[in-house]
């Protein structure tokens, strides 16, 4: 019980540090709408929008949005390191709010439809390197792994919404769930436009590189919730200047100085993450859970089976900097393998297979991958990195993850997937791959909870010649 109330206390005291990234973590929760609409969205033929198009026409606005998130992201990797966090989130807000309002006005036409998606895409790709970069800065190692665990988790909420309008468009109703979008968007922009002009600090990594020392202390000291400055603000001071100092030192290219090891590690760790939750494999979810509740048409059962992913993954954001990272990520990696592939070898064994076997199978899935899986590798993302090629680091491993998105997408998109025959292929292409990539993060994946940004990122590199780590006379990650 009193280390119960201890972490209460603690996480009070650095309260702050999780309100500076709110805006940003608001912007992604709309943008949860648009990634739902891409690969989560079995209602797409029957909105307003989409009507009379052809097949080709329509998988080019939807992968639209992911390649706009490349663009965005690599914008973000060229201002971050220019301008402020503020500067940065009034870009994407302005694009979301673009989005949001062509959404609201022209619901109805092609043009509009794909303009919103490149809009929402540019916000989503700068939104989440900036929050990974800025958080990654800020947060106290305590909490590191829990509050950027939350940004990935708040993302599916926004998926959750989509699932719960998009049934609108089987509806004899006049209202349009792009429509419902960009109203919640209008809303949603405003408000975190509220809140990053007044509740966001700049990092003071940021700040040191600029020169502004005394500016970083303060910012430091806000962020901790202190009104003086303290032993521990002058040692978190003293270790970026040393880590600032140390990564002046090596290589800019990504390749270089052993970067090029969790660059391959968290690329695989964002393939994994799609491995688990993309478009063909949701097709598949749905249309199962939907016959296995005598559905005719696709229904309401996407935000439920979202829904018990949510919940469950309220448990498992916590266990982060309990358990650890790794563990965490090579078991819930391995169990949605084991479990995809057990379910892929049955559906291409027998003829059928009973829909309330597969349904329930598949409710239990949802909550398998809430287990860590999506969940920590935007953790490492924010930790992996040194500061000199951590922009560059990321825009690589989130074009991993959308060509992986954008890939599913043009394979499967014309597929008829009341057809089981498909079922056990989709299963086995997601849940081989999963466990092959389980298997290897449990030989190559460092553990990095309760280290420092300095530290994790040569634990990562395993190159001491690189990174130096011992810090005021404590004992240095072990290679």
């Amino acid at each position: 019980m009193a280390g119960c109330t201890e972490w209460c206390e603690r996480s009070q005291k650095n309260k702050m540090q999780t309100n500076t990234l709110l805006s940003g973590i608001t912007t992604l929760i709309m943008c949860g709408f648009f990634v739902g609409s891409s690969i989560f969205n079995v209602h797409l033929r029957y909105q307003t929008w989409t009507l009379g198009e052809s097949d080709s026409v329509l998988l080019m606005i939807v992968n639209l949005f992911y390649i706009a998130a490349v663009l965005g992201s690599v914008t973000g990797a060229f201002l971050i390191a220019r301008y402020e966090k503020v500067f940065l989130s009034r870009i994407y807000l302005l694009m979301l709010a673009i989005a949001s309002i062509l959404s609201l006005i022209v619901p109805t036409d092609l043009v509009a439809a794909a303009f919103s998606r490149v809009f929402a895409g540019f916000a989503y790709g700068m939104a989440y390197l900036a929050v990974l970069i800025h958080g990654g800065e800020v947060l106290v190692k305590e909490f590191r792994g829990l509050v950027i665990a939350c940004i990935n988790h708040v993302l599916f909420f926004g998926i959750l919404a989509h699932g719960a309008v998009s049934p609108l468009a089987l509806t004899d109703t006049n209202l349009e769930s792009t429509r419902i979008i960009g109203i919640i968007g209008i809303m949603v922009t405003l408000l975190a436009t509220l809140i990053g002009q007044f509740m966001t600090y700049e990092s003071p990594i940021f700040l040191v590189q600029k020169g502004r020392d005394a500016e970083a202390i303060r910012s430091l000291m806000k962020l901790r919730l202190e009104s003086v400055e303290t032993i521990e603000i002058r040692e978190a001071y003293i270790d970026i200047k040393v880590m600032l100092q140390e990564d002046s030192h090596v290589s800019r290219s990504i390749l270089a100085d052993g970067n090029w090891r969790p660059l391959l590690l968290l690329c695989l760790g964002k393939l994994a993450a799609v491995l688990s939750f993309n478009a063909a494999l949701n097709q598949v979810q749905l249309t199962v859970v939907d016959f296995l509740y005598d559905m005719p048409y696709y229904s309401i059962w996407g935000a439920v089976i979202l829904s018990i992913r949510m919940l469950g993954g309220l448990i498992f954001v916590y266990t982060v900097d309990i358990f650890g990272r790794k563990p965490q990520q090579v078991l819930s990696a391995f169990l949605c393998g084991a479990m995809l592939i057990a379910m892929g070898i049955v559906y291409l064994a027998v003829d059928s297979v009973d829909r309330k076997v597969g349904g329930s199978l598949f409710l239990v899935y949802a909550l398998l991958t809430c287990t860590g899986v999506t969940l920590v590798p935007d953790v490492h993302q924010s930790e992996a990195f040194p500061t000199s090629k951590k922009a560059a680091s990321i825009v690589v491993v989130q074009l991993v993850e959308s060509a992986a998105q954008v890939l599913f997408l043009s394979v499967t998109f014309t597929w008829d997937f009341n057809d089981n025959a498909i079922y056990g292929g989709i299963l086995l292409t997601c849940g081989i791959p999963l466990v092959i990539i389980a298997v290897l993060f449990f030989i190559l994946l460092p553990e990095t909870m309760n280290l420092t940004l300095r530290q994790s990122r040569a634990v990562f590199a395993r190159n001491p010649t690189a990174y130096e780590t011992p810090l005021d006379g404590k004992e240095s990650p072990h290679y």
